[in-house]
């Protein structure tokens, strides 16, 4: 086992490629164009040396095509600073008729309802009257929306299914956005072999779009990959489709959404693709110990989100370090280890906060471009450090 802190770790060697692992996270992607500015700058990072192989998730995804492209950082920044400035979003007009056509059906029928189910609704308002104290405005609507999850959920889920669209904002224009970034109108002849994840609306499985066939004796099942020469905008913009709020992607044959769902850290594709270190970049913060005072529903939000997006990246550090270390037992030249470098993140601030997922404001957007390069310049300065098998 090499050197914990050996700083020459990161130099090209074209036997030993670098991958470059880009979690999903929303608007925290800015995060990661200024880790990107760092390592491929620094004399201790890759020096001008794009990575052998990348593979993102949603905003990384993003993050990943662009640097596949040749992208230079700061022409990176300006694309998300872009979004910021001019959102490529348009409302899904469908969704709100739907609703009022909905809502219109269920007013309609409520003059039809059976005399039972009158008789147990008065009874669950009497019980409610009684809990809640309905004259002041918090207890009035304590009141009645227990009344409707208890009472008349049947008239929720029957008003979901009359809205006959999945999504609130349609990304049409966000895909001359993405050509005019990668500067063509698809992204081909590029030596970066890219991983592109995602998730398939119907049958609910990942589908991993690579721009190069994985390694014949890979960890790789062929049904899982798919592989395309030539990426599109459609296929990046397929892994930042957040499900309900943006619309699912057509790519050829599949209905695709957001491979943050089941694969925000996907290190099992670089290393399909032939990565022999890893650099996983994450957006969610070190653990940090509980803040004093009551939990509020914006922490809550906040350790829900990034406590989805750890257990994501803890599973498939797990796999990827049991995988090395049944590869040692081996002795296998086929299966050789791969050197998992420990995460790149942001350190704990105001600014990696609940609404910092979808928070597309310039300045916030630069502020986590600043923490992603004072991140990389950390990570560079303790190592880097190999991930150790050990650590929780």
């Amino acid at each position: 086992m090499p050197d914990t802190t050996d700083a020459s770790r990161l130099s090209h060697d074209p036997s030993r490629p670098i991958g470059l692992v880009l979690s999903g996270g929303g608007a925290r992607g800015a995060f990661q164009v200024g880790v990107w500015e760092v390592l491929s700058t620094d004399p201790r990072g890759m020096h001008g040396h794009a990575p052998g192989v990348i593979s993102g998730t949603s905003a990384g995804a993003l993050n990943g095509a662009l640097i596949a492209a040749g992208v230079p950082p700061r022409r990176m920044l300006d694309f998300w600073l872009d979004l910021a400035r001019s959102p490529p979003v348009v409302a899904n007009d469908e969704f709100f008729r739907s609703l009022r056509r909905a809502l219109t059906r269920a007013v309609l029928r409520e003059p039809g309802r059976t005399l039972g189910r009158r008789g147990r609704e008065l009874r669950i308002i009497a019980g409610l009257l009684r809990k809640h104290n309905t004259l002041s405005p918090s207890g009035l609507l304590s009141a009645v929306l227990e009344f409707v999850l208890t009472a008349r959920f049947d008239t929720v889920s029957d008003l979901l299914d009359s809205i006959t669209t999945s999504y609130l904002f349609d990304t049409e224009p966000m895909k001359e956005r993405l050509r005019a970034a990668m500067g063509a109108p698809v992204l081909k002849d590029t030596q970066v072999r890219l991983a592109l994840n995602v998730v398939d609306v119907h049958t609910g499985g990942v589908v991993r779009i690579v721009n190069f066939p994985p390694a014949k004796r890979s960890d790789a099942s062929a049904r899982h990959y798919r592989y395309e020469p030539v990426i599109t905008p459609e296929m990046i913009l397929a892994s930042a489709s957040i499900p309900l709020l943006f619309n699912p992607v057509r790519v050829h044959d599949q209905d695709l959404w957001d491979g943050g769902l089941l694969v925000n850290t996907p290190l099992a594709p670089a290393v399909a693709l032939g990565a022999r270190r890893i650099i996983p970049v994450l957006v969610t913060p070190e653990r940090r110990a509980a803040p004093p005072g009551p939990v509020t529903m914006g922490l809550a939000i906040e350790r829900l989100a990034d406590a989805f997006l750890e257990n994501a990246y803890n599973n498939d550090r797990k796999l990827l370090l049991d995988r090395n270390a049944l590869a040692e037992r081996l002795g296998n030249s086929e299966y050789k280890q791969v050197e998992l470098f420990r995460a790149l993140r942001p350190e704990s601030s105001r600014t990696f906060n609940a609404g910092s997922y979808l928070f597309f404001e310039r300045d916030a957007l630069l502020e986590m471009f600043a923490a992603g390069q004072r991140a990389a310049r950390r990570w560079l300065a303790e190592g880097p450090i190999q991930d150790d098998p050990r650590s929780e």
